[in-house]
């Protein structure tokens, strides 16, 4: 599934970049298990779905969300700054396997994608991310798989 994330991944970054109506610059697009998550801010309504249109044509994606936002949203730096401190803060997290997940934080909105394999541990990760200074709200699309025996 890794060398699919990735094909699914340089994929959308091509077409975005081919593509002169996406206006894409700002958008972070999320994989992981062949899911997709398209997170960032767009400059208009009519951007979000040309984003969304252009990524959705590779045929390997099992499911999109959109979670782009409209409009200016703040400062890249801050929210650089943001993933940095949510990468140590589920990294160091005993009982969340980071290596699972994947998140983007545009202007303190923070979406978290990937896999847990529990509840408790979907839950855990969310109530780490929330602790952070500078996070106003989370959208978690965290799937619960348990792991294989």
């Amino acid at each position: 599934e890794v060398s699919a994330d990735t094909e699914i991944s340089a994929g959308a970054s091509k077409r975005l970049l081919e593509d002169r109506k996406s206006e894409w610059t700002g958008v972070a697009v999320l994989v992981f298990a062949q899911h997709v998550v398209l997170a960032g801010a767009v400059k208009t309504a009519e951007v979000r779905k040309r984003v969304e249109d252009v990524v959705r044509q590779d045929k390997s994606i099992r499911s999109l969300k959109n979670e782009l936002l409209v409009g200016d949203t703040g400062s890249l730096a801050r929210d650089t700054a943001l993933e940095a401190e949510i990468n140590a803060s589920l990294t160091a997290a005993s009982g969340v396997s980071s290596v699972n997940m994947r998140w983007s934080a545009t202007g303190g909105r923070v979406v978290l994608m990937g896999v847990a394999q529990s509840e408790a541990e979907a839950k855990l990760a969310a109530a780490k991310v929330r602790g952070i200074k500078g996070v106003k709200s989370l959208v978690s699309h965290l799937r619960v798989v348990p792991a294989k025996k």
